[in-house]
């Protein structure tokens, strides 16, 4: 929120419009926002498994330059990154990275081994292979109770088929927690009633759950968790709707303690989720034609507001691809009233 507030949309590189993974911080530490990227194995983020490469730019006379050997030595990526966070997650004051990776994007969604980038006293970064398997879709972190270094909340749709914890042992290694936080399984949303329901359970099906962020909803100074993934759909396939977990005090979760949200039936699947004076804003990507094959894989903007957020608007919706040929967006910021889409080949900017 912060570097969006002072960025605003930016030229990414490509490699962000492929796979995703971008994020801003002071990595340099000179006092000014500079963006790390990772890139995939392949350059279409399609190919059979690999590393592709991590890279930090500084912001110079209006463009981006790469300056990775600067403080990287070894700029090893994953084969797919999904989503990069930045948080201190070794109690040194300064931006680390997370990247949450997922590997090859077809059957049988085996995932991969997330990296992490901490900081050294010597300004330089490290760049470690986490101990964890899974298809990584996406994570968010935070530093709850002022410890000094943020745990990580990681979703998980196809490995370990639901999200849970990494808690941090207090130097940037975790410990995984997939059962205190959050509940060990995760109830799929009944297709026809919309209620929680586990009949599926038994006969090995899982929530889609692909979209996970830390957010004080309430103003608490506890953090809420909003979970999406592919809704309640025409087609009967999605099982989950886009839902809000209530901190409960004690920085667990419960399925019983949560807010539902108001969705689209034509784009489904929540992507990027923003929260700024009292709305929440979801982009939503069409997962299904839905019977119009024109509008497979295009996205919309939708709000959220009201009393528990009941009050559902789209504000944009694609009806074409973009001059880049991609056919959703990425990652929405919020920047001078607007939300706009953060890479501003996009041109995407709707009024809050």
């Amino acid at each position: 929120m912060d570097a969006a507030a002072a960025l605003g949309p930016q030229p990414l590189p490509s490699e962000v419009t492929q796979g995703n993974a971008v994020a801003f911080g002071d990595f340099f530490q000179d006092g000014t926002y500079s963006m790390v990227t990772a890139t995939c194995a392949d350059t279409n983020c399609g190919g059979p498994g690999g590393n592709g490469t991590i890279h930090f730019y500084k912001l110079i006379s209006g463009q981006w330059v790469d300056h990775t050997s600067d403080i990287l030595s070894d700029n090893t990526g994953c084969d797919h990154p999904r989503k990069a966070i930045v948080a201190d997650f070794n109690g040194s004051g300064k931006p680390g990275v997370f990247f949450a990776c997922h590997g090859v994007d077809s059957a049988p969604f085996a995932g991969e081994q997330p990296r992490i980038l901490l900081p050294q006293a010597n300004g330089k970064y490290t760049n470690t292979l986490l101990p964890f398997t899974g298809y990584f879709h996406s994570a968010s972190a935070a530093d709850f109770n002022g410890k000094g270094y943020a745990d990580i909340v990681v979703a998980d749709p196809s490995v370990n088929k639901s999200p849970y914890f990494l808690v941090n042992n207090g130097d940037g290694t975790f410990t995984a927690d997939k059962s205190v936080r959050l509940p060990a399984t995760m109830l799929p949303y009944d297709p026809t009633t919309g209620a929680a329901q586990d009949n599926c359970i038994s006969a090995g099906c899982s929530a889609e759950i692909d979209t996970a962020e830390l957010i004080d909803f309430s103003g608490t100074g506890k953090f809420d968790l909003f979970l999406g993934g592919r809704s309640l759909d025409p087609e009967g396939i999605g099982n989950w709707i886009p839902t809000i977990f209530h901190n409960q005090g004690n920085n667990t979760y419960s399925q019983s303690n949560v807010t539902t949200l108001p969705y689209s039936t034509t784009y489904q699947t929540a992507l990027d989720i923003v929260y700024t004076n009292n709305s929440i804003y979801l982009t939503n990507v069409q997962s299904m034609p839905n019977g119009s094959a024109s509008i497979y894989g295009y996205s919309d903007i939708e709000k959220n507001s009201g009393t528990n957020f009941q009050t559902n608007a789209t504000l944009w919706n694609e009806t074409a691809p973009f001059a880049n040929s991609m056919t959703w967006i990425n990652w929405i910021i919020p920047y001078q009233g607007k939300i706009d889409a953060m890479n501003s080949t996009y041109n995407v900017s709707v009024s809050q």
